[in-house]
């Protein structure tokens, strides 16, 4: 049997240690998916509940969600593939935290908490041109000889309620 290692637990476990963090709270804001599998990344950001506002100077982190091997399995992002699937920059500026990933860093991703009433935290991208609400980002790949070579990306959203989704041909 394969436990997971105290590495992929961290992020899970970061709350649940520290008392102070009383109202402390993580939120899953958007996904990137694949057409290698079903496996997915996952990004959450930890917050105040009470507050509603992003803790930490970097309080958003990414995870695997494994759906192959089942519905609740998750891993902690490996060294190789944080090149691809980290987070390069992100900077909480007001009610707002500013994220570039690495694989993604010519689009910013703003999230925007919102305190009043029940604490709302959304994230938002240009898709085609236009601040959209991200749902998800899909990768299309094909396997090379020693790394997969990006084909195309397709951003997904919402835009005034209606679904939006740009193709970025790399």
């Amino acid at each position: 049997m394969r436990f997971p290692s105290a590495l992929s637990l961290a992020p899970f476990l970061l709350a649940a240690v520290s008392p102070q963090n009383a109202a402390d709270a993580k939120a899953d804001i958007f996904h990137i998916k694949r057409n290698k599998n079903r496996n997915e990344v996952h990004y959450v950001v930890r917050y105040n509940s009470a507050t509603c506002q992003p803790i930490a100077s970097e309080p958003l982190f990414g995870y695997w969600q494994m759906l192959e091997k089942g519905p609740h399995a998750t891993e902690a992002i490996g060294r190789f593939e944080n090149m691809a699937y980290g987070i390069k920059s992100q900077e909480v500026s007001g009610n707002n935290l500013w994220v570039q990933l690495k694989a993604f860093p010519d689009r910013k991703i703003r999230i925007a908490f919102e305190p009043k009433g029940p604490c709302k935290i959304t994230p938002f991208i240009a898709i085609n041109g236009k601040e959209s609400v991200l749902q998800y980002i899909s990768v299309f790949a094909e396997e090379g000889i020693i790394k997969p070579t990006v084909k195309y990306v397709d951003v997904v959203g919402k835009s005034h309620g209606s679904p939006v989704t740009e193709r970025i041909y790399r």
